[in-house]
């Protein structure tokens, strides 16, 4: 049953990768950066690279928001910040890993080296949050976690995203 649970959402985590993202949303960071940079630097990174949100400052309020409802960090060194908001025209998924770990507040108090930042327009509700438990359920897979985390540059971080087994 594992199995064929694991097959499923490796398939459903692939369409969605390729469906909300693109290879300039998914990369890796080797500066220290704060919790704020990072996030800026990834709505940046989406603004430059994708038609998905109209405004990126609107983005960013809108992901600093969600962090003050409660901690995005998901735990096992992963963070997920994610928010609805009007500026957005679709859903869109930035990944990045970093060589240095920030503090998100995770439940589990780990540090975290893999951040998925989801947006949606607020009316995609339900797909929003199916997209956002699937990638939580993806990286319950240990080994697929500690591959996709062990990476250390942009070309073996997208290598090891495909690769869910």
């Amino acid at each position: 049953m594992k199995a064929v649970m694991d097959k499923l959402i490796n398939r459903k985590f692939i369409e969605a990768e390729e469906q909300y993202s693109n290879d300039n949303l998914i990369f890796y960071i080797e500066e220290d950066l704060t919790k704020d940079e990072l996030l800026r630097k990834m709505v940046e990174r989406i603004k430059e690279n994708s038609d998905a949100i109209e405004e990126e400052n609107d983005f960013y309020e809108n992901i600093l928001e969600r962090e003050k409802i409660g901690s995005t960090g998901v735990g096992m060194g992963i963070a997920i910040p994610h928010a609805r908001f009007n500026g957005a025209k679709r859903i869109i998924v930035s990944i990045v890993l970093l060589k240095n770990k920030i503090n998100f507040n995770s439940l589990d108090g780990e540090n975290v080296k893999l951040v998925i930042m989801v947006g949606a327009p607020k009316e995609r509700g339900k797909e929003y949050l199916n997209l956002v438990a699937t990638l939580v359920r993806a990286f319950r897979n240990r080994e697929y976690r500690e591959n996709v985390i062990s990476s250390n540059s942009s070309e073996n971080l997208i290598k090891a995203l495909k690769d869910f087994k």
